[in-house]
C-alpha cells in the first residue's frame, strides 16, 4: 500500500491526542477534488484537517499523522479518539458513489489501522461522519457500507498458503521432540487438524 506524505499546515491540527487512544475511524467525503483539498488542509485560515485522504484513483495521502489529533469531525473529544479519512468526491453536483478502486484503497487502509490499534471493524467503530456530526450529510446515503465492511474484514482477514485452496493439504515435517530429529513427513488437510503420516525410510 503506498501512501504519499504530505503535511496539512500547522494551524490545522493539534499535535498529540491529550494521552488518549484511538478507537473508531470516521469517513468523509471531501465534495471536491484530492487537490483542492490537499490545498485547503494546507492553507492556516482554513481550520480543518485529515489523517488521510482517498482518491477516486485509489491514490492514499497522509496530511495528519496518526499520533496527532486532525480537525475533521466537528468534535474535539472525539478526534483525540478517532481518525479521519476524506474521500474524493462531489456529491454536491448529483448522486455520487465511490470508485471500486477508490473504496478497495480505503478498505486496505482501514483493515491497517484496525489491526494496528487493535480495532474490531463495524458499524460502531467505522462510522460516518454524519453519526457524529448530523449537520452534515457525510459521506452521505450512497456510501456502500455493507461492502466497504466486508472489503475491511476480508483484508484483516490472515492470509492462506497459495496452494491450499488447489490441493487442500499442507505439506509438514514431523520430528522427536527427545531428539529434535525429523522422523517423516506428513500431508495437513487443510481445514481440519488431519494429519496423514509418511514414514521416514530406514537407511539400508
Amino acid at each position: 500500500m503506498n501512501i504519499q506524505q504530505l503535511s496539512a499546515s500547522p494551524s490545522n491540527f493539534t499535535h498529540g491526542r491529550g494521552g488518549k487512544k484511538v478507537e473508531r475511524v470516521v469517513i468523509h467525503v471531501q465534495d471536491g477534488t484530492q487537490q483542492g483539498s490537499i490545498a485547503w488542509f494546507q492553507n492556516p485560515a482554513s481550520s480543518v484537517s485529515a489523517h488521510y485522504l482517498v482518491s477516486m484513483a485509489g491514490e492514499i495521502v497522509q496530511m495528519v499523522q496518526e499520533a496527532d489529533t486532525a480537525w475533521q469531525a466537528g468534535d474535539f473529544t472525539v478526534n483525540q479518539t478517532t481518525i479521519g479519512i476524506e474521500h474524493e468526491g462531489q456529491p454536491a453536483k448529483g448522486p455520487w458513489t465511490p470508485t471500486a478502486v477508490q473504496l478497495k484503497a480505503s478498505a486496505e487502509l482501514v483493515a491497517d489501522i484496525c489491526k494496528r490499534y487493535g480495532i474490531t471493524p463495524n458499524s460502531s467503530t467505522i462510522v460516518p461522519h454524519s453519526s457524529i456530526n448530523p449537520k452534515h450529510n457525510c459521506p452521505g446515503p450512497t456510501w456502500p457500507w455493507r461492502d466497504y465492511l466486508a472489503q475491511v474484514a476480508g483484508f484483516m482477514a490472515p492470509a492462506q498458503p497459495a496452494h491450499a485452496p488447489d490441493t487442500g493439504k499442507l505439506a509438514v515435517r514431523l520430528f522427536d521432540p527427545a531428539t529434535n530429529q525429523q522422523i517423516g513427513t506428513g500431508s495437513l488437510i487443510v481445514g481440519s487438524d488431519k494429519v496423514y503420516v509418511v514414514p521416514n525410510k530406514p537407511p539400508v
